[in-house]
């Protein structure tokens, strides 16, 4: 995805795109955007799954009680100290978890471009607005270029973060039933 600035004039729409040519071009990505926020909803509840199990694991119900209402942003917080704590309490190194916490924040950064878009304010490039930013130039729109390429590449990454969860988690489950077995072992010797 192509990222520009434009500054905002007088008026919230100035410097927009608002041509007929966008409604055509923003009608052919609707069943990807579609796609990003069912595919994203399913990477959070993946999150809070993994997240309730950590709180009990007896019952979800706690777990629900503690995320409810949580933004995302937070659940990935919370997810990575649950997990971060655990790794140093065991002295445990699993590389690949850097990465899930990296690619849970960019899905979360990704799908907000998506959804908060003002898709009826797409230029005839194909920019569409996805917030305000005040930068060196003071006030600025920030405008993001969509196009079936780049919405399937979102859609890949959040399905390469579920299934990055999963490994990590699995690899996870491994040291934790070594390190019971070994527990175990040592209480029949002793």
């Amino acid at each position: 995805m192509k990222n520009r600035k434009s500054p905002v004039g007088q008026y919230i729409l100035d410097g927009l795109g608002d041509t007929e040519e966008a409604y055509d071009y923003v009608q052919n990505l609707l069943p990807l955007i579609g796609e990003v926020i069912l595919f994203f909803n399913s990477l959070e509840f993946d999150l809070d799954e993994v997240i309730c199990e950590n709180i009990s694991d007896r019952t979800d119900h706690k777990g629900l009680l503690v995320l409810h209402n949580m933004m995302y942003a937070t659940k990935v917080d919370l997810y990575e100290r649950f997990r971060s704590e655990e790794l140093r309490q065991c002295g445990w190194e699993i590389p690949a978890f850097a990465g899930v916490i990296s690619h849970l924040r960019e899905c979360g950064t990704l799908r907000n471009r998506v959804v908060h878009a003002n898709w009826q304010h797409t230029d005839e490039e194909g920019y569409t607005h996805v917030r305000f930013k005040i930068g060196k130039q003071g006030l600025e729109h920030e405008l993001v270029q969509f196009s079936i390429e780049s919405l399937e590449q979102i859609i890949e990454k959040i399905i390469d973060t579920r299934n990055a969860i999963d490994s990590f988690e699995e690899e996870l489950g491994e040291k934790q039933r070594e390190q019971e077995l070994e527990i175990s072992a040592g209480r029949t010797r002793g």
